[in-house]
């Protein structure tokens, strides 16, 4: 998913599919015409989040120490994530750091690329200059209105997402001045073609059936998809084509639900776990981990991929990115694999598969995403996923077992207790990290934002303790992160209205009636979204997916008798396998990029895997218990 995370070793080793897949878009350094405009918006969006930091940081101690909150960090909290998401969305696109299907493009002839590349970017300035020019007016009547609490300008509060859109609209006109002449000038008559069409096209809906109109919006946003253009853009365009074709609402309901969309406290832990995981991942304290866990299960019949298993089962719980931990754990045992001889395709297979099975690990990005837009507590949520995710990781390291005979390279020799004890040692405080997270939450003493700030701090102080990172760590993870946290972010916004225009479709209500016609069976209704969410994981990665169904989708699981906490579960890892699997799951390119093998020889492996996962999905669907658990213990849901 998140492309900037994939340090530099891993991109030489990209094979050919893969390095097209994950840098489609990408430009040369100066991306935003000069290379000090690069720096400074760089870190202007750093200097949000480490203001955000400090500010977070600030509250714990003033709570711990006084009992009472600082109330004015809400509103500077709101301004950080603004820009953040905007600011740093922005940054993402010039860079090709936004996630877009890609891997249907590439397969397209040569002499075609340069002419959708050119109409992608011609989009991408038509989307982000409409959303700014229909942003002013709300921008103008917020002149006189303040913030509560700092009695700020309401209009400094949306600043963040008007430069987002004036700066996206630059870097897209410089991105085309780039490019051949011919081609941008195609490009732009096809999309002065389809921006006619959809303006003359209202008076052809205004006594169609709400069904054609739907079937028309969903065709539009897969052609969209299927250009290559970035998913955000896509989410934000299809929203505004079904507002403007129905005449529903005035289409400047999408900008506004977009700068909505970005709000909400618990989100500003998704950059904090963003940038904790980059420094562990820069700083090489997987290692520890990794070390440890051999000296206790290496010795098993099939050896160091048993140890892949668990040490993604547990680093799952400090990056929060699934592709971040595929790329950490992948190069950091790189070596030992290769010393013993591990068939590199096979190692590819239990690296994707492994990635899959942590989708459900606190802090998971997608879980917190989740409990911001869903009534499910993230506590809830957090406590729900370590049981089905330990589940797959036993069918994982089952199938290790089982294949090791043949695919498996030598096992570790059994430690001794002493080296146990030595490798516990090194490895409890990266250990710490994910343990102290958790407890936190669930325990109720720290928000999962606090936490999350919290752990940003130990790992600096871990790497400094530690000595590993350049001097320059502070800055190349800033950097890395202002790319990722904001193509996330900007993802949460863009789906915002588009998940609101599907409820306001009756797009769940539609799904409920198929499903009801088809029988009122928990099961069937549970067969059926795994299919459909596997689908949409490969269209549209997890996080976007889960964004848009899973508000349409929980209600109707309820409907059913479907416990909403398992749905959840199911839900995400069904989109996991999605957006892991080929042939557009960006995951399984990285970590054949980490494995330095080529997507042909991996897929071989990689479908045992597959089929694996998908059977332990359907117990997972079929038996609530592995998902409701450990909340009903804790008392959160009842037994």
């Amino acid at each position: 998913m998140e492309h900037t995370l994939i340090s530099r070793d891993l991109e030489e080793a990209l094979p050919p599919d893969a390095e097209e897949i994950l840098h489609a878009g990408h430009v040369t350094p100066g991306w935003s015409g000069a290379m000090w405009l690069d720096r400074a918006l760089e870190w202007i969006v750093g200097a949000a989040i480490l203001a955000e930091l400090a500010v977070i940081l600030l509250n714990i101690t003033v709570r711990v120490a006084t009992g009472d909150s600082v109330l004015w960090t809400q509103e500077v909290s709101e301004i950080a994530l603004l820009t953040i998401a905007f600011m740093g969305g922005a940054i993402a696109y010039p860079k090709g750091a936004h996630m877009s299907v890609q891997a249907l493009v590439m397969r397209l002839p040569a002499a075609w690329k340069p002419y959708l590349a050119a109409l992608v970017d011609w989009l991408v300035f038509v989307m982000s200059a409409g959303a700014f020019t229909l942003f002013v007016p709300t921008l103008v009547q917020q002149t006189g209105e303040k913030t509560p609490i700092l009695q700020l300008p309401v209009f400094w509060v949306s600043m963040p997402f008007s430069l987002g859109m004036v700066l996206i609209a630059w870097f897209a006109l410089v991105k085309l001045w780039r490019q051949q002449k011919r081609a941008v000038l195609v490009a732009a008559g096809i999309a002065a073609v389809l921006a006619v069409v959809i303006l003359l096209a209202p008076p052809l809906f205004y006594y169609a059936s709400p069904n054609i109109l739907l079937g028309t919006v969903l065709a539009v946003l897969f052609f969209l998809l299927f250009l290559g253009l970035p998913i955000a853009f896509v989410l934000a365009l299809a929203s505004g084509t079904y507002l403007y074709l129905g005449g529903i609402s005035e289409v400047s309901a999408i900008p506004i639900g977009m700068a909505s969309g970005a709000k909400g406290f618990v989100l500003l832990a998704i950059p904090f776990f963003i940038l904790a995981g980059t420094v562990m991942n820069s700083a090489g304290l997987t290692l520890p981990l990794a070390k440890l866990v051999d000296a206790l299960i290496g010795h098993l019949r099939g050896g160091l991929l048993h140890v892949v298993v668990v040490t993604m089962y547990i680093f799952s719980g400090i990056s929060g990115s699934k592709v971040a931990d595929v790329a950490a754990v992948g190069t950091t045992m790189r070596g030992m694999l290769e010393e013993r001889k591990y068939p590199r395709a096979e190692v590819v297979a239990v690296l994707s598969a492994s990635a899959i099975m942590g989708e459900t690990i606190p802090p998971s990005i997608v879980l917190l995403v989740l409990g911001s837009i869903t009534t499910i507590s993230t506590t809830t949520l957090f406590l729900a996923g370590f049981v089905p995710a330990a589940f797959l990781a036993l069918v994982v390291m089952a199938l290790v077992f089982l294949r090791a005979r043949k695919h498996g390279g030598v096992a570790s020799p059994k430690a001794s207790w002493r080296v146990r004890g030595s490798a516990t040692f090194f490895a409890l405080p990266t250990l710490l990290l994910p343990v102290g997270m958790v407890a936190g939450i669930l325990s109720g003493f720290a928000t999962p934002t606090e936490v999350s700030s919290v752990a940003v701090a130990y790992a600096f102080v871990l790497a400094a303790a530690y000595r590993r990172g350049s001097k320059r760590l502070l800055g190349d993870t800033l950097r890395e992160t202002t790319t990722t946290a904001g193509m996330v972010l900007f993802i949460i916004a863009a789906a915002s209205p588009l998940a609101q225009t599907l409820a306001l479709a009756g797009v769940s209500q539609q799904i409920h009636d198929l499903m009801s016609s088809l029988g009122d069976s928990p099961i069937l209704f549970m067969l059926f979204t795994v299919i459909l969410l596997v689908i949409m994981g490969q269209l549209l990665e997890g996080l976007p997916a889960v964004l848009i169904f899973a508000p349409l989708l929980l209600p109707i699981a309820t409907d059913f008798g479907v416990n909403p906490v398992q749905y959840a579960m199911v839900l995400i890892i069904s989109m996991g396998i999605g957006s892991f699997a080929p042939p557009a799951g960006v995951g399984f390119y990285v970590a054949c990029a980490t494995a330095r093998e080529t997507v042909e020889n991996s897929l071989k492996h990689f479908w045992p895997y597959l089929l694996a996962l998908f059977v332990g999905i359907l117990v997972l669907a079929a038996v609530p218990w592995f998902s409701t658990f450990l909340p009903a213990l804790a008392g959160l849901i009842p037994f």
